[in-house]
């Protein structure tokens, strides 16, 4: 059975209820094998000294009958009565789990009866689903999940709270509510169905969404087995403090507990328990090493700690316990796989350590328990490796466990071992304390972490751990134990509350009647009531999860956190959990607790909507994922499109949900079947709906799965157009197109075609210079993996023939060729004699320096390069750099090459084939220029072939070839005979031998080649190996067998005026002017992108009156203009054309246009006063917003600024707030306070997605704050009371523009302070990656670097610019700048 066969139904059971029985005597594991498919499985055991009471209760739970809330009086008597009588228990073992089967519609099995019962799954969205309950013997049951889980798709709830720092970063609000929302979503599911269970989280999956599943069988399977032996966990972490201080636990103990109440558990990578190393090992009674550092501070050092802390992120400490760490500790028990996956793929037994002290000196991690308790770690299972090396003074490894084991217990490590345990779990882990003591770990800064964090430090202590009481402690100086009060360990954790005096009042009256009643309605449904606390439990557990430490559904453990941390819980939730510490209040009626709770937390009505629609994403992947339905089957179609579908809504509506959606999408990108078509349908909507971080999670999944050789409809260009918009262009172009390139080289016809129009289309999209840096230069790098392996066409292994021999990567190769030369053909032979052929000479220069295997292919795709670039070019220009570039640059070099046994090649086979091909660029190029062209210009390369075979073999006086004999010192390649028979035939043929021996220098030699074809000389040419494609007839001037057509043609012609620019002559086979192949020529070249040339590229003209602000859009191709004519209009900038008129003009403005914006989804934003939102590309207004205030009195906006690809920021010059535009709402979002004084707002600068947002007031305060939470950071002075504008130049360095005054440079941090004033206002400023470009007073254009360096400084003369400059844009990707003057002129320069 193959897994795509397996279909949960009637007959997979009948087959289960055969196997299972020798499953469960097998001692079985937690999965069961049906084919391929493995079923998570847990099987339990009912042994005689169960607790019959507990699963009584646990089945009473599960099998409770339907709640009543009305209440008679006899009804009420008897469940008085049933109160005060105990109850008796009986365990209808099989007959409760066949009820528990039907009541939730899972089949079942009972092989002791013979009874198998069918039923079709029913999904919860927030319950485990099950597949099976069954039993083999009648004192057993087995339940299956379904298919076994992904540990990595799927994480219990603890885990997840116990490192809350990154998984619910910063106490979201948001994502409580949203795992509150689940939690009252499992209640009423589970309440329907009369399932009343005590939820703990230890039973509670987490999914990476952060979607919760109750396993509603994990209670009772631990109660079957459960023994009355009390747990380590049982006891509280102030308790266990308390006994190591006091000495009732010895250290190894305590340590195992702290371990424990971390979540740590041994045999795991990345979580596996850590011991301190106490000791170096050099003797057996000192060497102690000192535990107030932790083993990395003690083997880096304090200077490489702050070094590494300067770096981002800052931190001093990775990780206690690497991954490498504890491989080399076990290495002598772990597989050789497992070695070689986690330390090095190359097995070197000798580089492990061999003895303990070296193994001490090397590691900078924390020790291993097994090196305190297992004697086993040092025996090795690897022939080649030997055991682990003790100390001399012990004599056996059970010997050193019990000597190392004392001394962890010694005194020395006992009164010091605190200290170590701040650093590991106590109070220097807090982000501030940590600083001072150089202990910040990584995983309490690492930013933008994929998927939920499930290892790293868990901070138990918030305060210094206390000493241990020393051996000689007097009871009278009771020091330790007021040491421990103080600190609050060892004291009694329960709180007693007061009971307050009950007020005398009249037992009959009314108030009095209806207490007594709800308190037997509560008797009478106590396991629903428990149920409500227990869910109440659970919900304080997810918002004071980093005050647990550690300790989970305790339930005085979590009304002491409530308590003590009451001013950390939000206040909704805080009425919630009177109810937890004051039981006697009235509790909703159990059908109206999920409502009430709802209603009391005030949860949003958009997380309650999300989380209903989303339910149903999660629904149909879990029924799609657990194999119920065969994969890539009809139905399962249906299912994921509507899975699809589903998530799609979400993604409209999860607002701050933004980590669910992706989750569940990562989940979609990973599954092969529906990766394509989950991408497909779902990007639109992501690129409209989600933040710029959330995207940048999807980065790595999207580009493996560009990557996938089946994925041909995402290299259609309407999905990538999607990815670009999205990404922005520069992301694109560094990020995924590499992998699009990529395809073109693919085997997969269908993909490779895609690919290769994909690409032809984003290269006249983005224009000549982002197609030459990006574009071209990718296709020739990629051009060199056609021909890896060097694998021959058809059946052939070896090459038998020099000009018939033709590779299997010639066709795929030609669509890359046709991509170039389409390139060329579009823009000019610019991209030939500037990239084109020193990509080539550099090539085989690195060829040369060092000859390497990865290299070889690419000696073939030069060759293919050269004969594009010969078919290409002009007449004229090819005779220009046939000589210096092609013939002796390229040809002659390789030749030197090859025909020299000094430079290494793979094998003899690749070097014959390369030959081979360099003799066919050669045939070629003599077609092309003729035979007196080949004698004047390219008779090098022929003079070094026949040189060559003329030294290799000799002629006898019978005309017998033979291999001449040679001194050592000779290192020239035995070129075989086969091979230099062609070439000499093959050319004898061509010119006939007069003037082929005019190559040789002994003629003699070709004598027993031409013997027979001496005077032949036929017009008819054998054919290429590799002929060149039909779409290149139309630039291609044919072959030539014969004639001298160019040689009028080599005489050098007057240089153009340009070519000193960019290296050029001519430019006649493009559309390109002579200025736009110099931008070309320099931006291959790797010019300065901000270079200043006075250089006018394109005018664009319709504007009247002065240009006030100019927009970009990240692809650079298009741009808008706003004006003082009260029009803002779009433009495209097209290389072909000298003047541009604009493309369209919007003309709602009523007055002259203060600024404008584009948003991510490429809609703009422009202001007049008024806040206008428009899609130019389907001209039509999204909104039109006013500045409406509470006191009634509006404004002007004058400012806008994006604040991340949704959200907008807007200023008014009336008022001192901040206001943000959502587009995807269509309005105002919130309005942020600036300052607490006076002032009106006049610019405003946002950086990092709104992490920081500068705002300049008219008092000359400058505000710093956070756009996402409208908190203040800071407040500077800084004089500039008519601020134009402000820009961030660096995270804590600003520019301010003053109207009046000059501009200047503003350190931010540690307090504000001007750092430099420039020499002139400024007029207009941007800022990019690395630059700030602005205009100054005097129509001055300077370029400073982030740090404030001028790095460019130049005047924009009137005669290339009419009137002032207003205006400036730089395009770094184009290279050159957007200008707009107070006369309405637009020019496009360099």
């Amino acid at each position: 059975m193959i897994e795509e066969d397996f279909e949960w139904n009637e007959s997979k059971l009948h087959l289960l209820s055969n196997i299972l029985p020798k499953w469960a005597n097998d001692h079985p594991q937690n999965h069961l094998r049906i084919g391929k498919i493995q079923l998570e499985a847990a099987i339990k055991w009912l042994k005689n000294d169960s607790d019959d009471i507990e699963l009584a209760e646990e089945f009473e739970r599960l099998l409770n009958i339907s709640f009543d809330p009305l209440m008679d009086y006899e009804e009420h008597q008897r469940v008085k009565e049933e109160s005060l009588t105990p109850k008796k228990t009986s365990l209808n073992w099989i007959s409760n789990w066949k009820n528990i089967a039907e009541k939730l519609s899972i089949s079942y099995i009972d092989t002791t009866s013979n009874l198998v019962e069918f039923r079709q799954i029913r999904i919860l969205p927030n319950v485990a689903p099950v597949l099976l309950i069954a039993h083999t013997t009648h004192d057993n049951v087995i339940v299956i999940y379904g298919k076994q889980r992904n540990p990595k798709e799927e994480i219990d709830l603890q885990t997840v709270l116990r490192h809350s720092y990154s998984n619910i970063p910063d106490g979201s609000l948001q994502t409580v509510h949203f795992m509150t929302k689940n939690l009252l979503d499992l209640y009423s599911q589970l309440f329907s169905r009369q399932i009343a269970p005590e939820f703990k989280t230890k039973y509670i999956r987490c999914l990476p969404s952060l979607w919760l599943q109750y396993d509603i069988f994990g209670s009772i399977l631990d109660k079957i087995e459960k023994t009355n032996r009390l747990e380590l966990l049982e006891v509280s972490l102030d308790e266990a403090t308390a006994n190591w201080v006091k000495r009732k636990w010895d250290n190894y103990q305590y340590l195992c507990y702290l371990n424990k109440i971390t979540g740590r558990v041994r045999g795991e990578v990345n979580n596996h328990p850590i011991f301190p190393w106490v000791c170096d090992f050099t003797s057996e009674n000192s060497g102690f090493r000192p535990l107030n550092r932790t083993k990395y501070r003690l083997c880096k050092g304090d200077d490489q700690l702050r070094e590494m802390f300067s770096r981002e992120p800052s931190h001093h400490v990775p990780e206690l316990l690497s991954d490498i760490g504890y491989m080399v500790y076990r290495a002598r028990v772990e597989p050789k796989e497992n070695l070689c996956r986690h330390v090095r793929r190359k097995w070197v037994p000798e580089e492990y350590p061999s003895t303990m002290s070296r193994m001490y000196q090397w590691s900078p991690d924390e020790c291993i328990p097994e090196f305190y308790d297992d004697p086993s770690i040092f025996k090795s299972r690897h022939p080649d490796m030997s055991d682990l090396r003790f100390p001399e003074f012990v004599s056996s490894p059970n010997e050193f466990i019990e000597w190392h084991r004392k001394m962890l217990e010694n005194e020395e490590v006992s009164i010091n071992l605190h200290r170590w345990i701040d650093l590991v779990f106590g109070f220097y882990l807090s982000v501030e304390d940590s600083k001072n003591a150089l202990n910040l770990h990584l995983c309490f800064v690492e930013k933008h972490r994929r998927g939920l964090r499930t290892n790293g430090m868990v901070q138990l202590f918030y305060r210094p751990h206390p000493s241990r009481i020393p051996l000689n402690y007097n009871p009278k100086l009771d020091s330790y134990h007021l040491q421990m009060e103080s600190f609050g360990y060892g004291m009694n954790v329960g709180m007693n509350v007061e009971k307050e005096e009950e007020n005398e009042t009249d037992e009959n009256s009314h108030f009095q009647i209806f207490q007594k009643i709800k308190k037997v309605r509560r008797l009478r449904h106590k396991i629903y009531f428990s149920s409500m606390i227990s869910l109440m439990e659970v919900m304080a557990q997810i918002v004071l999860a980093p005050h647990l430490a550690g300790r989970f559904d305790d339930p005085d453990h979590i009304r002491q956190c409530i308590r003590l941390y009451t001013y950390r819980i939000p206040v909704n939730y805080r009425k919630l959990f009177d109810f937890l510490l004051n039981p006697k209040q009235d509790f909703p009626d159990c059908d109206e607790f999920a409502f009430f709770v709802s209603i009391r937390l005030n949860i949003p009505t958009t997380i309650s909507s999300f989380s209903e629609e989303f339910a149903k994403c999660v629904s149909l992947h879990l029924l799609r994922k657990m194999d119920v339905i065969p994969p890539f089957s009809s139905r399962s179609q249906l299912i994921l499109l509507k899975e699809v579908e589903s998530l799609k809504k979400s993604i409209c509506l999860c607002n701050h949900m933004e980590l669910c959606v992706v989750a569940a999408f990562q989940q979609l990108l990973e599954d092969e079947e529906a990766s394509i078509q989950s991408v497909h349908r779902l990007m639109p909507v992501i690129t409209r709906s989600l933040s710029q971080s959330a995207l940048e999670d999807l980065i790595n999944p999207m580009i493996e799965l560009i990557q996938c050789e089946t994925s041909v409809k995402l290299l259609d260009r309407r999905f990538l157009m999607h990815v670009s918009i999205c990404y922005g262009t520069r992301t694109f172009l560094d990020l995924f197109l590499p992998p699009i390139v990529e395809a073109c080289a693919s085997m997969n016809c269908d993909r490779s075609v895609v690919a290769k129009e994909s690409i032809m289309w984003l290269a006249k999209r983005y224009g000549p210079v982002i197609s030459a840096k990006f574009i071209s230069s990718n296709l020739l790098r990629i051009m060199a993996s056609c021909y890896e392996g060097f694998e021959l066409s058809g059946l052939e292994k070896e090459p038998k023939s020099v000009f018939g021999t033709v590779l299997q990567g010639d066709e795929t190769c030609s669509r890359i060729e046709s991509l170039l030369s389409e390139i060329v053909l579009t823009y000019s032979v610019t991209f030939i004699t500037v990239q084109f052929l020193p990509f080539c000479v550099d090539l085989i220069e690195q060829f040369h320096k060092r000859p390497s295997i990865q290299l070889e292919p690419g000696l073939v795709s030069v060759f293919r390069i050269v004969e594009l670039s010969i078919r290409s070019m002009s007449d004229h220009q090819l005779m220009n750099y046939l000589e210096e570039f092609i013939i002796q640059k390229v040809i002659y070099r390789v030749l030197t090459i090859l025909l020299d046994i000094s430079f290494q090649f793979s094998s003899i086979r690749v070097r014959n084939i390369i030959i081979c091909k360099v003799c066919q660029l050669l045939y070629s190029i003599t077609q092309k220029i003729g035979t007196e062209n080949t004698r004047i210009y390219a008779s090098q390369p022929f003079k070094l072939i026949f040189s060559t075979f003329s030294e290799i073999y000799e002629t006898n006086e019978e005309l017998r070839i033979n291999i001449r004999k040679r001194s050592e010192e000779n290192t020239l390649f035995e070129v075989p005979l086969w091979m230099v028979e062609d070439v000499v035939d093959k050319f004898a043929k061509e010119w006939g031998v007069p003037f082929l021996s005019s190559f040789c220098d002994d003629p003699a030699f070709l004598i027993p080649f031409v013997s027979n074809t001496s005077s032949l000389s036929p017009t008819a040419s054998i054919s290429m190996a590799h002929s060149p494609p039909s779409s290149f007839t139309a630039y291609s001037l044919g072959n030539m067998s014969s004639g001298n057509r160019l040689f009028s043609l080599s005489a050098s012609s007057p240089i153009n005026s340009v070519s000193s620019l960019g290296g050029l002559s001519l430019c006649d086979s493009g559309s390109l002017s002579a200025v736009w192949c110099a931008r070309v020529s320099a931006a291959v070249c790797g010019v300065d992108n901000y270079r200043f040339d006075h250089l006018s590229l394109c005018n664009f003209t319709g504007h009247q009156e002065r240009i006030r602000k100019l927009a970009a859009i990240s692809n650079e191709n298009s741009f808008v203009s706003a004006s003082s004519d009260k029009t803002v209009k779009l433009w495209s900038i097209k290389p072909e054309l000298d003047e541009i008129g604009c493309q369209w003009t919007y003309q709602n403005h009523t007055r002259s246009v203060h600024d404008v914006t584009i948003l991510a989804d490429n809609s703009i934003a422009s202001t007049d006063g008024v806040l206008h939102v428009w899609d130019p590309f389907r001209t039509t207004l999204l909104a039109q917003m006013e500045w409406d205030s509470k006191e009634g009195n509006g404004g002007n906006i004058m400012r806008i600024e994006n604040v991340d690809r949704h959200i907008l920021s807007a200023i008014c010059s009336f008022h001192s707030t901040v206001k943000l535009f959502d587009s995807r709402v269509g309005g105002w979002t919130c309005e942020l306070k600036v300052s607490p004084g006076p002032g009106l707002t006049r610019a405003l600068t946002v950086r990092d997605n709104g992490n920081k947002m500068a705002v300049a007031l008219s008092n000359g305060t400058l505000a710093i704050l956070d756009a996402r939470n409208g908190k203040i950071n800071a407040l500077a002075q800084t004089n500039s009371t008519h601020t134009v504008s402000v820009n961030w130049l660096t995270d804590s360095r600003l520019l301010v523009c003053d109207a009046d005054e000059c501009g200047m440079f503003l350190e931010t941090n540690p307090r504000a302070h001007i750092v430099r004033k420039l020499q002139d206002p400024v007029n207009a400023a941007f800022l990019t990656e690395n630059s700030l470009v602005t205009l100054q007073n005097g129509s001055m254009l300077r370029v400073y670097r982030n740090g404030g360096e001028l790095q460019i400084e130049t005047k924009i003369r009137p005669d290339e610019l009419p009137g002032t400059p207003t205006a400036i844009l730089p395009l770094p990707l184009n290279c050159s700048y957007l200008i707009g003057s107070s006369h309405g002129a637009i020019r496009l320069m360099c």
